[in-house]
């Protein structure tokens, strides 16, 4: 299974051959992308990541197009939303008449942090052939109170207790990579720094509003 890191990518296409199996994963990136599979057998999982703060704003539409029989696409969409950060996923799956016995799905998932934060999901599905299986899944919710509170039962503090339970809703898809057989310790630590990086501004944010300059 080949691994592609398309974080950075200007590319809009990506066109899948016969029997290719690739794992794609992305943070924090925008745009709108294809993922074309174009040959009998080739298989896509795309991994995308997205930890908004502040006012961030994120637009993501995924096209899975299936064009050949026997194909595969999974996407699965992981966001982290604070402050009036906002994120929309836009997605659609594609079975052409000929991709007969392909399977495809979308999912997407996010959590709220504030009442601010926004998320807004639109998958979609249009089938053209016989004998396939499709199915897609979007939810928005705050973090488990129940889950909170046992956490700080233990003696993490707030932010700590917040912190691990988001790394565990990223570990979902994490553990999802690893047994595709992808080595996920950078990924992981871009997750860390981006984690960080956003407690680290809202930390900022919290001190400049209680401790305003002095005229």
């Amino acid at each position: 299974m080949l691994f592609k890191d398309i974080t950075s990518d200007k590319q809009s296409l990506y066109r899948l051959k016969t029997n290719e199996k690739v794992v794609f994963f992305m943070l924090n990136r925008s745009g709108e992308i294809t993922f074309e599979l174009a040959g009998a057998g080739a298989e896509a999982h795309i991994f995308s990541f997205f930890i908004g703060h502040s006012t961030d704003k994120g637009s993501l539409k995924i096209f899975q197009k299936h064009l050949a029989a026997k194909t595969i696409s999974h996407t699965l969409i992981k966001s982290v939303l604070s402050d009036e950060a906002e994120s929309a996923y836009e997605g659609l799956i594609f079975i052409d008449k000929q991709a007969m016995q392909s399977d495809a799905s979308q999912e997407s998932r996010s959590i709220l942090l504030s009442p601010l934060a926004r998320a807004s999901m639109k998958p979609t599905l249009e089938i053209l052939a016989d004998d396939v299986r499709c199915r897609h899944a979007a939810t928005a919710s705050p973090l488990n109170q129940e889950a909170l509170f046992f956490a700080e039962s233990r003696g993490l503090s707030e932010t700590q207790a917040k912190n691990l339970l988001i790394r565990g809703f990223f570990n979902e898809a994490i553990e999802k990579m690893e047994r595709l057989g992808v080595e996920t310790k950078e990924m992981k630590d871009k997750i860390d720094s981006a984690l960080h990086s956003a407690n680290n501004a809202k930390a900022q944010m919290t001190n400049i509003k209680s401790n305003p300059k002095s005229k």
